[in-house]
């Protein structure tokens, strides 16, 4: 094979390969999203499934619903039943009765042995996530982790926790350092507040950061 024919194969090669990333990287924001909200889905109308299906199987004994396209429509369908659902507790929660509802049941289930402690936590993070509980994640704060001079993006969560200022023999603060691209796992550190450094970043727009890996940087001039 001549220089000249491995450099054009080469080249075939390189456009082709570089095409598909170019293809690929495209779509790949259009397939995570679509995925995403499958399972959004999926979980909106989970325990609503039997039901539509037993419905469903009154008119179309003969489909199976349990894979494929009837599966998927199933999924979707229960999820639709669902969100009339959900908008009639978002409007009863808002209203003297529904507070106090969800204020009742919140102290049942926290009271209930080996479950209590697990809901309470994923409440308050769905709240801090969800923009409800602002006090959570109070600012956007940089910390020096996981070595020197690598800085990384932690909430801060607590100001002044007292049980472990009193254990170091210094003043702490409480930071949340979320992992990428999934900001609802990290790590829970105790910094001196000397340590920390001061951002102009919101809660969702550090969120959004993380979740895009970095790439999507808020514009300067909105915050000026």
């Amino acid at each position: 094979m001549s220089p000249h024919e491995s450099s054009e194969k080469n080249t075939f090669g390189s456009r082709l390969g570089h095409n598909f990333l170019t293809g690929l990287f495209l779509l790949l924001p259009i397939g995570l999203t679509l995925y995403v909200l499958s399972v959004l889905l999926d979980l909106m109308g989970k325990y609503a499934q039997p039901l539509v299906e037993i419905g469903l199987k009154l008119y179309w004994k003969e489909i199976n619903f349990t894979e494929g396209l009837p599966k998927q429509g199933l999924v979707v369908i229960s999820a639709l039943l669902t969100v009339p659902i959900l908008i009639v507790v978002g409007y009863l929660s808002k209203r003297l009765f529904g507070k106090l509802l969800h204020r009742w049941f919140g102290q049942i289930v926290e009271r209930t042995p080996g479950f209590g402690s697990l809901y309470s936590s994923i409440r308050q993070m769905v709240d801090a996530l969800s923009g409800r509980n602002k006090e959570m994640f109070r600012r956007v704060v940089l910390v020096e982790y996981p070595r020197a001079g690598c800085w990384s993006i932690a909430f801060l969560t607590h100001e002044k926790p007292e049980a472990f200022s009193d254990a170091l023999g210094r003043e702490v603060v409480n930071v949340f350092v979320p992992t990428s691209p999934t900001p609802t796992s990290g790590f829970v550190l105790q910094v001196p507040p000397d340590e920390i450094r001061e951002t102009k970043l919101t809660v969702s727009e550090a969120i959004g950061l993380l979740v895009s890996f970095g790439a999507v940087m808020p514009k300067s001039e909105a915050k000026e």
